[in-house]
Formats: structure tokens, C-alpha cells, sequence
């Protein structure tokens, strides 16, 4: 008598799987290429506006005032204040691309643990993030320092600080963006939330006369990543900035997970 032996393959539920899945997933829709190629256009042509326009404000000096070399990262940084909406986007995207398609459900199915969902796509996230943001931060000093001509500063030490600084602040504001698409869902609604927080509501309150307002400011993910790449210590150090940018991510994070895990996938 022969016993029959039957071999279960075990469902591909784990963390390592899903991080891989989450990384095929990001590079294998074309949303993901459109948005780098948007991004990567936006920088270079703002770069190049606040090149030219730094470059006039010298030559048109009022009298008495003296004209000053601008550090190209400088105008990176003004460039991605604007470029960071479709940097968040980018984020967005991983998570409420699949409530669009439906296609939540099978990520789900697959990987069972909820929790491994949102730590494979912050893991994911992270360093692209922190990738795509440099790289948009160099084409924005070159692009910039170019239009700027004679008045660029190229000092290669504070153009590394200053892209540093302002891949870690997109990178957090990317992972943000994507906790708050666990519980907004929608990729209008998120995307929505995020203009609001992270450029629209911060520098309404920081123009404010209202000392209580520029304080509420500085505490929004926005307010606080203007104060950390500014190097401005009013009304916060950018250490104390930094860390409620970090505050932010992970909360964003966690309250996606507990959405996640409460709701149904529908």
C-alpha cells in the first residue's frame, strides 16, 4: 500500500515577499515613468526661471545695495517647493493606484498580514524617494546655476548639504503622503490633502502676523520642511523641525495601518 503525499505550497505572505512585490509593482506602471518625466521637466524649467530671475534682481540693484553670489542649491530648493506636490504624488500613487483598480484586494490575499503591506511600501518608498529627490535636486542646481551665470555659487560642500537635507525632507514627506493614502484612499482626495499640508495651508499661516499662526505653521509637515531646509530657527531649530518631520511620516504611517487594518478592503 502506498501513501500519497501532498506538498502545500506556502502562501507568499512574508515580509521579504512583499517588499519585492511592492517593488515590481512601482516600476512596472507606466504612472510611475510619467511622473519622473514631469518632475524631472517642472525642476529644470522653475530652476531656470529662478536662475534668471536671482540673475536680474543683481543686475537691477537698488541704490546702495550690493550685489551677493547665490548657492545653487538654494535654487534647487525653491524649485522643489513646488515640484514636491508631484514628488508626494509618486507616493500616493503605490497605494491609491490599487483602491482605483481594485487589485488591493489581491495584494491582501497574498499577504495576509496587514502590516507587512505598509512596512513593504515604506521600505520600498524610502530609498526611491530619497533617490528621485536628488536627482531632481542636482538638475535643478545645474539648470539654476546655469540661468544664474556669473552670480552662481558652485560650493561643492553646501550643494551636498543642501541636497541631503532636501532628498531627507522629501523622502519623509513621500512617506506621509503615502500613510494618509490609507485612509483617504483616493488619489484626488490624498493628493488634495497633501497640497493642503505640505505647501497651501503652511504658507498661509507662516505670512500671518499672528505669532500663535506662524507657530501652527511651523508644526505642519510643510511649515516644518521649509524651517529645516531654510536653516531658519524661528520659530524652530531645523533639528526640532527635522524631528516633526519624522513625527509626521511615521504618524502618517501608523494611522494608515490602523485604517488598514479596520477596514475592508472594498
Amino acid at each position: 500500500m502506498t501513501t500519497a503525499t501532498i506538498t502545500v505550497q506556502q502562501r507568499s505572505s512574508g515580509l521579504r515577499n512583499a517588499v519585492a512585490s511592492e517593488w515590481t509593482k512601482l516600476w512596472t506602471v507606466r504612472s510611475s515613468w510619467l511622473n519622473i518625466v514631469a518632475a524631472v521637466l517642472l525642476t529644470g524649467l522653475l530652476a531656470v526661471q529662478f536662475g534668471f530671475s536671482r540673475a536680474w534682481e543683481n543686475t537691477h540693484l537698488a541704490p546702495g545695495a550690493i550685489a551677493e553670489k547665490s548657492a545653487v542649491g538654494t535654487v534647487a530648493m525653491s524649485a522643489m517647493m513646488i515640484v514636491q506636490v508631484i514628488v508626494a504624488a509618486f507616493a500616493m500613487l503605490l497605494v491609491t493606484s490599487e483602491y482605483a483598480t481594485g487589485s488591493i484586494r489581491s495584494t491582501l490575499q497574498w499577504t495576509p498580514v496587514r502590516r507587512n503591506v505598509v512596512l513593504a511600501k515604506a521600505i520600498v518608498l524610502a530609498p526611491v524617494l530619497f533617490g528621485y529627490a536628488l536627482l531632481l535636486g542636482v538638475i535643478g542646481a545645474i539648470a539654476g546655476g546655469l540661468a544664474m551665470g556669473e552670480w552662481a555659487d558652485w560650493d561643492l560642500a553646501a550643494l551636498v548639504v543642501d541636497l541631503l537635507a532636501l532628498a531627507a525632507y522629501l523622502t519623509l514627506a513621500g512617506l506621509f503622503t503615502a500613510g494618509i493614502a490609507f485612509v483617504i484612499r483616493s488619489t484626488a482626495g490624498t493628493l488634495t490633502a497633501a497640497f493642503l499640508l505640505l505647501i497651501v495651508v503652511p504658507m498661509m499661516m507662516s505670512q500671518s502676523s499672528l505669532r500663535a499662526l506662524v507657530w501652527c505653521a511651523a508644526l505642519l509637515p510643510g511649515g516644518a520642511g521649509q524651517n529645516f531646509l531654510s536653516g531658519s530657527a524661528d520659530p524652530l531649530s531645523p533639528t526640532v523641525s527635522f524631528v516633526v518631520l519624522v513625527l509626521w511620516a511615521v504618524g502618517g504611517l501608523w494611522a494608515g495601518l490602523k485604517i488598514l487594518q479596520k477596514r475592508d478592503a472594498a
